[in-house]
């Protein structure tokens, strides 16, 4: 696949700051102009860890919000390259690729919009949210989700001030909002959503999957951010492919970088992706 970079800079940008937030998230502001002011809700940006060679990738991450000149970047520490992302200090130099992939579809979106989140899959709806207010979108509700109440990305951040924005919870163990899977609380919402856009874990995806097809409307747009693991982000070290649907039955190898990362739901071939390993971002 050619994949369009025309949009893509490589800009080095000044930490503004790096804000740990309970349950291990954290929330990383970056003064980058060029991905700020060219960046679409659902595109990501490669991250270079270090100035040293090791780690030598790029490591992937969705831009949450943006703010003038500011980008922002949420995530946890699981390997060597978070670890050094979660050391640097306001101050600090980060250097970044980006914007990469196709983000959510908002065209001829006009709400309600339902934006389903789980754990880390938070990451891209403050900047969505923003956008669909910006085109007039009224409706929107965010069902977050997580383990427990610690891990759950403040509901104040996916609003950043605007009243309209609904923040239902959930958590598995109850220690806030609905006792039980995110995907619960899917159902009541599906009657009279227009779009429906998710983050998450694979298995939570695929459960919104097998919900959306059965109990949506046909003409509910349904869409989902999805994670591999990316070498490059662009489509050229094809370490993120994943199977989606072929024409005619079966599957096929699609790039998560450069087919996505966001994809309609449909597309997925679900059994398959839960046969991969796991697409943490290290």
């Amino acid at each position: 696949m050619t994949l369009d970079l025309s949009r893509a800079a490589l800009e080095q940008g000044r930490v503004l700051d790096v804000e740990h937030l309970d349950g291990g998230l954290i929330e990383m502001t970056v003064a980058l102009p060029l991905l700020a002011h060219r960046v679409r809700p659902g595109e990501f940006a490669q991250l270079r860890c270090s100035p040293a060679v090791t780690p030598l990738l790029r490591r992937p991450f969705s831009v949450a919000w943006t703010d003038g000149e500011a980008c922002s970047f949420v995530f946890e520490v699981v390997g060597a390259g978070t670890r050094l992302l979660a050391a640097m200090r306001p101050g600090d130099t980060l250097d970044s690729l980006g914007p990469l992939g196709r983000g959510f579809t908002l065209e001829d979106v006009v709400g309600p919009v339902v934006c389903v989140s789980g754990g880390l899959g938070c990451a891209p709806f403050p900047i969505l949210c923003r956008a669909l207010r910006a085109r007039g979108v009224e409706d929107i509700v965010v069902l977050n989700g997580a383990a427990t109440a610690a891990r759950l990305y403040p509901a104040e951040r996916f609003r950043r001030g605007d009243p309209a924005i609904e923040v239902v919870e959930a958590t598995d163990d109850g220690s806030r909002g609905h006792h039980g899977r995110v995907t619960d609380l899917v159902g009541r919402h599906l009657a009279r959503a227009a779009a429906v856009f998710a983050c998450g874990p694979n298995p939570m995806l695929a459960t919104l999957a097998a919900l959306t097809a059965e109990l949506s409307r046909p003409e509910t747009r349904v869409e989902a951010s999805l994670e591999a693991p990316m070498g490059c982000g662009f489509g050229t070290c094809l370490g993120c492919a994943l199977p989606v649907r072929a024409r005619g039955g079966g599957s096929r190898w699609a790039l998560c970088c450069a087919d996505g990362p966001v994809m309609p739901v449909r597309d997925v071939a679900w059994a398959e992706l839960a046969e991969l390993p796991p697409p943490n971002v290290a």
